[in-house]
């Protein structure tokens, strides 16, 4: 008898794996969740430096291509 067939609830499995993560998942975090509607709007103008900055290092030759945004969750990096 296999690992698996004792535990069949197991991590392991996709299924276990899915239903360990339903029981520790967020809820309303899912990628457009219904729960966090209407959509939190940016107000304007506030990525207007921003833009600004990355369109001036991209319109430069001399400088790198990549632009890496990061930051903590909810400061705006899909908004931008």
């Amino acid at each position: 008898m296999s690992y698996l067939d004792q535990y069949p609830g197991d991590a392991r499995s996709s299924e276990g794996a899915w239903e360990k993560l339903s029981q520790v998942a967020v809820k309303g975090a899912e990628y457009n969740s219904r729960e966090r509607q209407p959509h939190s709007k940016c107000l304007q103008g506030t990525r207007a430096d921003l833009l600004s900055h990355i369109y001036g290092l991209l319109d430069n030759p001399e400088k790198s291509q990549l632009i890496w945004l990061h930051g903590t969750a909810g400061v705006g990096k899909s908004a931008v």
